[in-house]
């Protein structure tokens, strides 16, 4: 079973820390023999959340996303299903599964 401390050694702050001890919590509390791992992943500087073959990305609902970063994780943890795990205000977390080609620009239907 993990901690708050176990977040805060690999994550680089204190809110990333909170959101990914959070992201854990809700997880766990449906399935208590999952294995987790936090990582920090210092070449995209993003922090995810493994559970058996999945990987959550704690963000703030404040916050921007980084469609760039989220497009390069995609691509290093091919094997893995991409969660981002939106975090309110209310401790209420939204999980959206990323898909492959995900894009911060709308398509245009009537571009080929």
């Amino acid at each position: 079973m993990l901690d708050l401390d176990d977040f805060k050694t690999v994550c680089p702050d204190d809110l990333t820390a909170a959101l990914g001890f959070q992201i854990y919590k809700d997880l766990r509390s449906e399935d208590q023999d999952a294995d987790f791992k936090p990582i920090y992943d210092e070449d995209l500087k993003v922090f995810y959340l493994i559970k058996n073959d999945k990987a959550y990305v704690p963000v703030l609902h404040t916050k921007n996303i980084n469609f760039g970063v989220l497009n390069a994780l995609e691509e290093k943890l091919k094997e893995l299903k991409i969660f981002l795990a939106i975090v309110d205000n209310t401790v209420n977390i939204l999980y959206y599964q990323i898909s492959e080609g995900l894009s911060d620009k709308p398509v245009n239907k009537n571009s080929i």
